[in-house]
């Protein structure tokens, strides 16, 4: 069965633990933030909680460039060995690629070259994962956000051209909205689809029952493409435990109600 978590930070878990979630999906970038000391007590903590850290999102500082002509492999794997370390320690077992500050190609620098930049980097970070049984979900980005990588069929066919098999595509249903991309490009995309985000669109805020937007919908395209891993509400919110209480309330009649 599909699981339903949360995007939060460390100091939201025991929360999201009372309000229901399965799962919560911290920021990789924050955690590398974190002295030792520190990340080691988030740690112990999080270990003590009924539920896990199973994911992350914020891949890479958007100080870190992978494209253009200031990009560097060698720096790039000086921070993702010990950031999949800390993952590994955490138990966290896929990390999302956004990352729209460190990818986005800049004025007058070839798309073409920042294409196959984005190609080399996933490889790289790919074999890096994969030492520490960690998958990486490429996440399609709205055009406000990132100028390349705009939808899931972007993303399936980038995580194609890597060729790993850690390598796969997320896809997130408020970005999806915002390029007017359909839900059967998440049945498309079959086993490469790795990770699911979601948000209701009209201001990006947590789902509620009969909110406006069709959850049913994703969660049949999700079922037809034979999807049986997670979904992380990425939103904004002004109550986390009321809120959460509702997010999970809708999505979880959607997802047992997918036809």
């Amino acid at each position: 069965m599909i699981k339903i978590g949360v995007c939060v930070g460390p100091d939201k878990m025991e929360a999201a633990s009372r309000v229901g979630f399965d799962y919560v999906e911290w920021g990789l970038a924050g955690t590398m933030e974190m002295d030792g000391q520190a990340f080691s007590e988030a740690v112990r903590r999080a270990q003590d909680m009924p539920i896990r850290v199973e994911a992350m999102n914020g891949m890479l500082p958007g100080s870190l460039k992978i494209t253009g002509p200031g990009a560097d492999l060698g720096r790039v794997r000086d921070y993702l060995e010990p950031a999949f370390e800390r993952m590994a320690r955490l138990g966290a077992g896929l990390v999302v690629f956004g990352s729209g500050g460190a990818r986005g190609v800049e004025a007058g620098f070839p798309f073409d070259a920042a294409w196959r930049q984005i190609a080399d980097f996933l490889r790289l970070a790919g074999e890096i994962a994969a030492g520490n049984g960690i998958r990486i979900a490429i996440e399609p980005l709205r055009r406000e956000e990132c100028n390349i990588i705009n939808h899931v069929s972007e993303a399936m066919a980038l995580s194609a051209l890597v060729g790993l098999e850690n390598v796969g595509a997320l896809g997130d249903s408020f970005h999806m909205h915002s390029v007017s991309e359909p839900f059967s490009a998440l049945t498309q995309a079959g086993k490469r689809l790795f990770h699911v985000h979601t948000a209701n669109p009209a201001g990006r805020v947590y789902p509620a029952p009969a909110d406006g937007a069709d959850y049913g919908a994703l969660f049949s395209a999700l079922k037809a493409a034979d999807y049986s891993g997670r979904v992380s509400v990425e939103a904004g919110c002004k109550d986390f435990e009321q809120d959460g209480a509702l997010a999970l309330q809708a999505l979880r009649q959607a997802r047992d109600g997918a036809q």
